[in-house]
């Protein structure tokens, strides 16, 4: 299946409104371009006729092609006595030349390199020797130049609804593996998700960011069902408006935690913000001892002591070797149950009651924790997922 390309909001140039607070971006007409006469024969958008220097740039890549998936999958399904079915699976999907977001005119460490003086040490800057801000400063391309594979094994139970009963029980174990999982998944923004940021850590080694994808559950587990209570024939009319028309509904559903990566709010590594692509750093620290392991509390999902803070002052310019989404997150459990009774009015008129209880275990669903190193939160879990919730309705059907 190929994919097109699009523009737009959340497309590769996020035109004509761009990140917040709603920055407006005009196109400029390629394929060349002129710092001395930027806007051709067309009229300066701006007051000033003179280009702002150093421009930051969004652009595409020329060579760019379409990208494309590849899904496959097997199964074997087998009748089990009159209502159940049992399918086993495997499922795999490849996705090639999908785009993502680089920067194209990196800062070359040195020495001399400071954050005063990133811009003079860019490779396409074009700096001049009188003094004076250079030509260009960040450049965020887009190029379709990430790849992503993944491969699960699912097996499911299902009886048909007979007999006032019915149900589905799935397990799945899957792998995900990419370089990025979302396209702009955070825009220009104040901080990241989940520390998966747009901009790779070393824009000389985009092979670096291969790792799982950001949504990658290993385990998989849900059951779902209904039971429609035997009617009482031959009841009253009083016993059938109370006995007669329940049905009992549950949904659960068990997860594996999802990965994250540990980064750095620090521009250890001395790349600048690239405000185009995401709007702030993708440092990341050393990696000294598996972070996977420990109590997992929620004051501690994560320990300090697993990474290396890259020193701003001694260490600017170095990359840590933390892997992308290195470190994985809370599980997820949840129960849902339901309460139905259907009460007839007439030959095409009903009205259902309906109670509903969600996370009927009040099983607190921890979010991920603090994942800046530079935060005296780090590691802490700060949020939650919604405790137990009752809900009581009436549904009229006609």
């Amino acid at each position: 299946f190929y994919d097109s390309f699009t523009n737009g909001v959340g497309g590769p140039l996020q035109a004509p409104v761009s990140a917040l607070p709603w920055t407006l971006a005009y196109q400029l007409p390629g394929p060349g371009f002129d710092i001395a006469n930027p806007y051709g024969n067309q009229p300066p958008p701006f007051a000033s006729k003179s280009f702002v220097k150093p421009a930051t740039i969004l652009t595409v890549d020329q060579l760019m092609r379409p990208p494309y998936a590849q899904n496959w999958n097997i199964s074997i399904e087998h009748v089990l006595g009159k209502n159940y079915l049992l399918d086993v699976r495997y499922v795999g999907n490849k996705g090639t030349r999908l785009p993502r977001m680089t920067e194209a005119d990196p800062v070359l460490s040195g020495p001399d390199v400071n954050p005063n003086n990133l811009d003079q040490h860019r490779i396409y800057a074009g700096c001049s020797s009188t003094p004076g801000p250079c030509n260009f400063a960040s450049v965020g391309i887009v190029s379709n130049i990430s790849n992503s594979t993944y491969h699960a094994g699912q097996i499911s139970l299902s009886r048909h609804f007979a007999a006032g009963l019915g149900f589905q029980l799935s397990y799945w174990f899957s792998k995900s593996l990419d370089d990025v999982s979302s396209f702009n998944v955070s825009g220009s923004a104040p901080t990241d998700v989940s520390g998966e940021n747009d901009l790779a850590q070393n824009p000389f080694n985009i092979r670096a960011e291969h790792g799982p994808s950001l949504f990658d559950a290993r385990q998989r587990f849900s059951l779902s069902g209904s039971y429609e209570l035997p009617r009482w024939k031959g009841a009253s009319r009083a016993a059938d408006l109370l006995i007669n028309g329940w049905q009992f509904n549950g949904i659960a559903n068990v997860s594996s935690g999802t990965p994250f990566t540990v980064y750095d709010s620090a521009n250890v590594s001395l790349q600048g913000q690239a405000p185009e692509i995401s709007g702030f750093y993708s440092s990341r620290p050393d990696l000294i001892a598996d972070p996977n392991q420990g109590p997992h509390t929620p004051e501690q999902w994560v320990s300090r002591s697993a990474f290396h803070r890259l020193d701003p002052a001694t260490q600017a310019g170095q990359f840590g070797n933390e892997g992308r989404n290195a470190v994985r997150g809370p599980g997820i459990a949840n129960i849902d149950l339901s309460l139905f009774k259907n009460f007839t009015i007439g030959e095409r008129k009903h009205v259902q009651f309906r109670a509903e209880c969600f996370n009927a275990a009040n099983h607190a669903n921890l979010a991920l924790p603090q994942n800046d190193i530079a935060s005296p939160q780090f590691g802490r879990v700060l949020e939650a997922g919604a405790p137990r919730l009752f809900q009581l309705a009436l549904k009229f059907v006609f």
